[in-house]
């Protein structure tokens, strides 16, 4: 995860499920709110939900030069796109308890392709002022339960897979998913292949095999499928495994570099701050100091 996170002055964090716990398939945080303040959030490669749990308040949102408002309370949630400032600001009669969720990008971005065959930017990526929706509060409330009770990485990654596909289907514009046409099936399974492969040496002729197609034909397929070529695809995945490693902190980054398929650390280094905005080193320190 790439977001610089500072609360509010006056919030205090409750609970950081990285800090306490060591998920990396999603950051969980519960933050008990100032009664009154104002922030400013910079752009994330996250898609954010945010439930109060606890309190009332009056919040306002800005991106751009437009204000809007809501009323929260218990059960009330925010949606916040990835990519998008934001200053906010609220106020109410006392404290607040807020459950922040953050899902990995490349997460949403994988699971549009996977059961639309298109890439969340075209589908629209939920973002909402406020927005009642009993699944994800319950969701929410129960992965800050289970990061508090010391939960094992599995549950994170599986419900992390859940709100990716909830989010797109009910808070975006995807239609229901449909059965797939022959060029769909094979995009899937050449994106099935690069992720399970990403550590490989992959060719251009591996990936299309995979597809069963030639690899002329399977890069304007796979382009026109996902929006970008099947190698920006694999270095796309192999910098987001990339940075969990980083997360976890149990390679350095040579190491890392090599079981994410870059062929040298030099490689990896320029792949990682193109997509990410920061060295490797850098990320991994941000990541420790939170």
């Amino acid at each position: 995860m790439s977001e610089a996170f500072v609360p509010a002055a006056g919030s205090r964090v409750r609970l950081c499920s990285r800090r306490d716990n060591g998920w990396s398939a999603l950051l969980v945080r519960v933050l008990d709110n100032a009664e009154q303040a104002e922030v400013d959030l910079p752009p994330a490669d996250e898609q954010v939900l945010v439930l109060v749990s606890a309190g009332t308040k009056t919040i306002e949102s800005r991106q751009g030069a437009r204000w809007r408002r809501a009323g929260y309370g218990p059960g009330s949630i925010g949606l916040t796109a990835p990519g998008h400032a934001t200053r906010i600001r609220w106020h109410g009669p006392a404290r607040t308890l807020t459950t922040h969720v953050h899902l990995p990008g490349a997460l949403v971005d994988r699971t549009a392709l996977e059961l639309w065959g298109k890439d969340a930017t075209r589908l629209g990526r939920p973002d909402a002022l406020a927005v009642e929706d009993p699944v994800l509060a319950s969701v929410a409330e129960a992965l800050g339960a289970a990061a508090l009770a010391g939960a094992d990485e599995l549950y994170a990654e599986s419900a992390a897979a859940f709100l990716a596909v909830h989010l797109l289907t009910r808070h975006a514009a995807a239609p229901q998913p449909r059965e797939l046409g022959r060029e769909e099936l094979r995009t899937r399974r050449a994106v099935r292949f690069i992720r399970d492969n990403h550590h490989l040496p992959l060719t251009l002729a591996d990936m299309a095999a995979a597809a069963d197609l030639s690899p002329f034909h399977f890069l304007r397929v796979f382009k026109a499928a996902t929006g970008q070529t099947p190698y920006r695809y694999l270095t796309r995945v192999r910098v987001e495994r990339a940075c969990r490693h980083l997360e976890r902190g149990d390679l350095s980054v040579t190491e890392i570099a090599q079981v994410c398929g870059f062929a040298t650390p030099s490689r990896f280094a320029s792949a990682f701050r193109a997509q990410i905005g920061q060295s490797p080193s850098a990320y991994r320190a941000a990541v420790r100091a939170q």
